[in-house]
């Protein structure tokens, strides 16, 4: 009884979610078509002012293993010398550190 509910269980999965070559090529056009339509716009002052403000963005200075000064730009959201802010900044420099 098992191997009947298990054969059927395969069987279904295989037909319900089989698709043809047909298929596939006709959403690969569909995709080609709707990215050739994609049009890139540049920010307006503002928005860019607004990304700004949602978005902070902090910056460290520091010497690497190779000696030169390094500075490394990450994203955090959480206030100056929290516990947060101090593991995404540890994060930053580390990432950066041994890149010479």
């Amino acid at each position: 009884m098992k191997k009947l509910l298990l054969a059927g269980a395969l069987a279904y999965s295989t037909l319900s979610f089989a698709t043809t070559k047909e298929d596939v090529k006709a959403g690969a056009k569909k995709e080609t078509e709707t990215s050739k339509k994609t049009d890139v716009t540049e920010l307006t002052k503002e928005q860019k002012e607004t990304l700004a403000l949602i978005i902070k963005w902090w910056g460290v200075s520091f010497t690497n293993s190779c000696g030169e000064k390094v500075t490394a730009y990450f994203q955090s959201d959480n206030p100056d010398g929290s516990p947060a802010f101090i593991r995404e900044l540890a994060y930053a420099v580390n990432t950066f550190y041994e890149d010479c």
